[in-house]
């Protein structure tokens, strides 16, 4: 009973006006640390419907997976430029800091300032900061309400569980992000405390990924909300009446270059019976850099979806640990 109370308090704490206003004080107040969790590199082909077919819906009825950015017209499309080219350079292990897992995993919904689109994608400002007790027991002081630091504590820990859980098994709309390890939940948790204005937030930790876990982590994180994993390549007219790639096809439609200027600046596409060049549908991704989409594009060849019927990399690779480890570390040194 206490901590459906508990709850309730916390949910009824992050929808007061002001919540986010912080003072000097409070921003002197120090949190307890958290410990960052052992982490894994191990990687699996993405799979699955996208989140829109999961969710019945299409491309124009949501604003998922949108950044306000489109790409040129065809009337003045140039495409890369002639001494564009591309070279994989990145070798060994790539330091990803809990920005750069939020520019990869949550950007694309929760835009940069975390205040998404409401209604249909809420802020994450208040359920982060729900997640600190001091902020809690000043918030509540200053309403006339105060509360225990004993009592403020329990709530941040709930709210703190409920976040986590959220990442874990997503929610109504935001898919499942359980792919992602331990010390990579801690950065990004870290970042959040962050872009939220937590009270004392630290400095946010920084994971070593394969590159190969850089692109898996675009991928499921940006691509797979609009993408399904796997299907047939859609026609001219079938794009033209909404139809959308999927990700199986992306590696053999698009060289390596033309895939990394499509999602940074944009292309026109083929659409209609008359196969006439039309502005491109899908935005424009300007926040990632040539190496992330590049890792996204070496992830696809070595790590291809998978339909059903096909074997997974999860149970090839079961109980062999160490066959995982020398997998991820061939495909990061490639």
């Amino acid at each position: 009973m206490r901590s459906l109370f508990s709850a309730r308090i916390a949910i009824a704490l992050v929808s007061l006006p002001g919540f986010a206003a912080i003072t000097q004080t409070a921003s002197r107040e120090k949190p307890a640390a958290r410990t960052p969790p052992p982490q894994s590199a191990f990687v699996t082909p993405v799979e699955g419907p996208s989140n829109f077919n999961r969710l019945g819906l299409d491309f124009d009825s949501s604003s998922m997976g949108r950044t306000g950015l489109w790409g040129p017209p065809p009337s003045s499309y140039e495409g890369p430029p002639e001494d564009f080219v591309y070279y994989q350079g990145i070798a060994g292990v790539v330091p990803l800091t809990g920005a750069d897992l939020y520019r990869l995993q949550c950007r694309s919904c929760h835009q940069a300032d975390g205040n998404g689109v409401p209604p249909e994608i809420p802020a994450i400002m208040g359920p982060v900061q729900a997640t600190s007790a001091p902020l809690l027991e000043r918030r509540m002081k200053e309403r006339g309400r105060p509360i225990s630091a004993a009592f403020a504590r329990e709530l941040a820990s709930g709210s703190e569980k409920d976040l986590l859980d959220r990442l874990k098994n997503g929610g109504q709309k935001m898919p499942s992000f359980k792919d992602l390890t331990g010390g990579e939940i801690h950065a990004l948790v870290g970042y959040l405390d962050v872009l939220a204005g937590v009270p004392g937030s630290a400095k946010p930790a920084t994971v070593s990924e394969p590159a190969a876990r850089v692109g898996e982590i675009l991928v499921k994180g940006t691509c797979h909300i609009c993408h399904d994993a796997t299907g047939t390549w859609p026609d001219p007219e079938e794009i033209l009446q909404g139809s959308i790639p999927p990700i199986s096809g992306f590696t053999k439609k698009k060289t390596m270059t033309d895939f990394i200027w499509k999602v940074r600046h944009g292309a026109p596409i083929v659409m209609g019976s008359l196969q006439l060049a039309y502005r491109g549908r899908m935005p424009v991704f300007d926040y990632l850099t040539d190496h992330e989409v590049a890792s996204a594009y070496i992830y696809l060849i070595n790590h291809p979806p998978q339909t059903e019927a096909e074997p997974r990399a999860t149970e090839l690779n079961r109980g062999d640990p160490q066959k995982t480890k020398r997998k991820a570390t061939r495909i990061s040194d490639r």
